[in-house]
């Protein structure tokens, strides 16, 4: 009988080989190349103490020069340059708005005044002066009273604005310089009275026809003998003076149609005296808020110069 057979022994663990490090350099060697890589400063630092140069140095602010960014002076002077580009477009926008202001006021005055100066000079083409009334029951009185700044006369030019209005085609207007009631200054002020009557000063509807007036200034041209004439400052025809003086009225007495005739032409005659200028000189100087000055002339021819008589 085989004795028993001992217990295989465990096999022994082979030790493991070390890990292999590579060999680490000289102190001397090592701050060299340390030394080698390090920044100037640092490098004097370490060649003159001999101290080991950290692996990871932070450069200096000089090396950063590569990096993106902007610095406070980069920043300063972009600013500046945007506030003065700002500055310069907001000076020229300024400056276009003003101008822009001031031509369409400009514009409003000139055609402000323009429509002013052709209205009165088609009512004063349009005055005239009448023998027809009755110097028993005068109702109606007809004249023309010129200022050097104002006129009053009777005229052909009314319009009938209302439908079935009881109005003809005769009126009265006035052209004088007042205060002006929607703002500060002068204004000329057109005034027209529908229905003449005895009492041609007072009554009517008032309108502004443009402000800002600094002058207006009125004319009237006498014709004389020898084509020849000169201007004058006033001017005063009225039909009650006629009247008054037996000039005006109807024909009487009346006798024959050859002695109607003969009583007419001399009639006519006398009336002369009556005549209205046969031109008109208008003068109207405007201001504008800046204190810039803008003239208008303009002449207007009178038609019907002598009374009707007919």
């Amino acid at each position: 009988m085989r004795a028993p057979q001992p217990p295989p022994r465990a096999a022994a663990a082979r030790p493991r080989a070390a890990a292999v490090m590579p060999p680490r350099p000289a102190p001397s060697e090592w701050d060299g190349r340390a030394a080698a890589a390090a920044p100037p400063a640092r490098r004097a630092a370490i060649h003159a103490g001999g101290s080991r140069a950290a692996p990871c140095a932070r450069p200096e602010p000089g090396a950063r020069a590569g990096l993106k960014g902007f610095t406070l002076l980069e920043v300063l002077v972009a600013v500046a340059l945007l506030a003065s580009m700002s500055a310069l477009m907001w000076e020229s926008m300024h400056l276009t708005f003003k101008a822009r202001e001031q031509s369409s006021r400009i514009e409003d005055l000139n055609h402000a005044a323009q429509v002013a100066m052709r209205k009165l000079a088609s009512d004063v083409s349009m005055a005239y002066l009448s023998n027809h009334v009755n110097p028993k029951e005068p109702t109606t009185k007809t004249l023309f009273v010129g200022k050097v700044d104002s006129m009053l006369f009777s005229y052909l030019g009314h319009e009938r604005r209302q439908q079935g209005a009881r109005e003809s085609d005769q009126g009265v207007v006035e052209y004088r310089v007042e205060r002006d009631p929607d703002g500060e200054g002068r204004a000329l002020v057109r005034r027209e009275k529908a229905i003449p009557d005895a009492d041609p000063e007072r009554g009517g509807v008032k309108e502004v026809l443009v402000s800002g007036v600094k002058e207006f200034r009125v004319q009237y041209w006498e014709d004389k003998t020898g084509g020849e004439g000169d201007w004058k400052d006033d001017w005063r025809a009225e039909m009650e003076d006629a009247q008054k003086s037996g000039v005006a009225g109807s024909l009487s007495p009346q006798v024959a149609p050859v002695g109607s005739a003969l009583m007419k032409a001399a009639q006519d005659k006398m009336l002369e005296k009556y005549k209205l200028p046969s031109r008109v000189y208008i003068r109207l100087l405007l201001e504008d808020s800046e204190g810039n000055e803008f003239p208008f002339e303009t002449q207007a021819r009178v038609h019907l110069q002598y009374p009707l008589n007919f």
